[in-house]
């Protein structure tokens, strides 16, 4: 067994129906998802490495980002409630996360969540029990830097003292996202749960990562 196991959020130990929010923030907007798609795109590196202070400027990048000039505090207010709505009942916890992560701790594996997000995940990190489920939740708007950059693979095997790369699994459900892993020294696993539909896309080449299509391989790793 490897010494730790890092895992990705969205769409390895969550589902996400990104369709259904994309859609009610343009009817707000009173504009094509295509266009909100592009702008989600656009502002997502500012986004994920802490450039914007809270959700509400976040929201604003966003909305600007659609070609909407001084969109007025309300909009603004309505697309990031809308957002939050979102994570609290839009977003569900995979089945296999618990068996998994209790198998690991049961071994003495250590665990951390490292994600590439903005300020609008740590509601969901809480609700979720994210912060209980892991021993460290390394998200990259709080470290300044989003995978695959070393940087955040860094910071999370510092927090969990120290494991070397070499003695670390990583878990993702993006093919650059492994590849920056295992750059450092990391063994990969690349899920790609069947149904799912992230943001980044699924790639059509798994570029020598393993895949599996749920976390239960990660017990015999």
């Amino acid at each position: 067994m490897p010494a730790a196991v890092l895992f990705d959020l969205y769409d390895t130990i969550v589902r996400s129906d990104w369709g259904r929010f994309r859609q009610e923030a343009a009817d707000l907007l009173g504009i094509e998802v295509h266009v909100l798609e592009r702008a989600l795109t656009d502002t997502r590196p500012a986004r994920s490495t802490g450039v914007y202070p809270d959700v509400e400027s976040e929201t604003r990048a966003v909305i600007e980002a659609t070609g909407i000039d001084d969109p007025p505090v309300e909009l603004i207010r309505s697309v990031a409630s809308a957002e939050f709505a979102f994570q609290r009942d839009g977003v569900t916890l995979e089945p296999d996360v618990a068996p998994v992560t209790n198998g690991l701790r049961v071994r003495g594996v250590r665990t951390a969540l490292v994600s590439n997000c903005s300020h609008a995940t740590v509601p969901l990190a809480q609700r979720l029990g994210l912060y209980d489920i892991f021993d460290q939740v390394v998200l990259s708007f709080r470290v300044g830097a989003r995978k695959p950059d070393r940087r955040i693979y860094e910071a999370a095997l510092r927090g969990l003292g120290g494991v070397a790369p070499e003695d670390t699994l990583f878990v993702d459900d993006q093919v650059t996202f492994c590849d920056g892993a295992r750059a450092l020294g990391m063994d990969t696993r690349l899920v790609i749960r069947p149904g799912v539909s992230p943001p980044e896309g699924i790639s059509a080449q798994a570029n020598g990562h393993v895949v599996i299509e749920d976390l239960l391989p990660v017990l015999d790793a």
